[in-house]
């Protein structure tokens, strides 16, 4: 088979793509054909089509970086987020839901049918069961604007910004995979463990490892930023052609440890 994960000649939109696993997908995609359109707040090395300077918290940066996106794409890949600790709680969110939703919304009357979205959660958000009824709050803030009010009128939210960001992608993504399925498009996200990127740079500037390796994996390492591009790539792929409306575990077995009461379950998954 030639050209079995379906990118070559494909509009694909990315954030995130200077650093950890939105660059290490954005090298994959465009050494696979496609045509790669690169949102970042930093420099993107990778030779994409083109690269627009965006702040993911910022609604108007978010508005103008789509006026210069294609009118038709064939796959969105959210891979742009940071970490908290260092950055502040309210950007955190803002950045890794509130700024992720309001660009996915908008691009999606430009998604082609049998279009794909596929998004970078974490084991982190993996607790979201035990919290859906606050996370369906926030959701239901449909405009950005809204949401933002909202967050900071919720101190509470503070105590943990980072997995609550990713407790509202997984939602987002299980809730609209049943109309985005009637449009044939399909949504999923993946839930990655500790990855050595960029943000674990950063994360461990404020965060020593020794607190991170309870929730190794356990092959009882970091993964590498490229192991969690190539996961996010076949999502997006036509080997996934069915599959939609999954938080996939990248994780080499850390829930599988959880679910079958092989290990603590220190993050509250359920």
């Amino acid at each position: 088979m030639t050209n079995v994960l379906g990118y070559d000649g494909k509009a694909v939109v990315i954030t995130g793509a200077a650093s950890g696993m939105g660059a290490a997908a954005a090298r994959m995609l465009v050494d696979l054909g496609a045509e790669v359109h690169a949102l970042d707040i930093g420099d993107v090395t990778a030779p994409v089509r083109q690269s627009i300077k965006v702040d993911m918290k910022d609604k108007a940066a978010i508005e103008a970086a789509i006026a210069k996106l294609p009118n038709q794409i064939d796959v969105l890949f959210n891979c742009a987020g940071v970490p908290h600790p260092p950055v502040p709680a309210l950007d955190t969110i803002m950045i890794n839901f509130v700024g992720l939703r309001h660009l996915t919304d908008q691009l999606l009357p430009r998604l082609s049918s049998g279009g794909v979205i596929a998004s970078i959660a974490s084991t982190a958000g993996m607790a979201y069961k035990k919290n859906l009824e606050t996370v369906r709050t926030c959701l239901a803030l449909k405009t950005f604007d809204a949401a933002a009010a909202w967050l900071k009128t919720e101190p509470e939210l503070k105590a943990d910004p980072y997995g609550f960001s990713k407790q509202c992608i997984i939602v987002y993504t299980q809730t609209l995979a049943s109309d985005l399925a009637k449009r044939g498009i399909r949504i999923n996200c993946i839930s990655p463990s500790p990855t050595q990127s960029d943000f674990m740079s950063k994360l461990t500037t404020v965060v020593p490892e020794e607190a991170i390796s309870p929730f190794f994996p356990p092959n009882g390492r970091f993964a590498e930023s490229e192991e969690m591009g190539r996961a996010l790539v076949m999502m997006g792929s036509d080997l996934a052609c069915f599959v939609s409306g999954v938080n996939l575990p990248v994780d080499f077995g850390y829930c599988a440890e959880v679910a079958m009461e092989q290990r603590e379950n220190l993050m509250g998954i359920s």
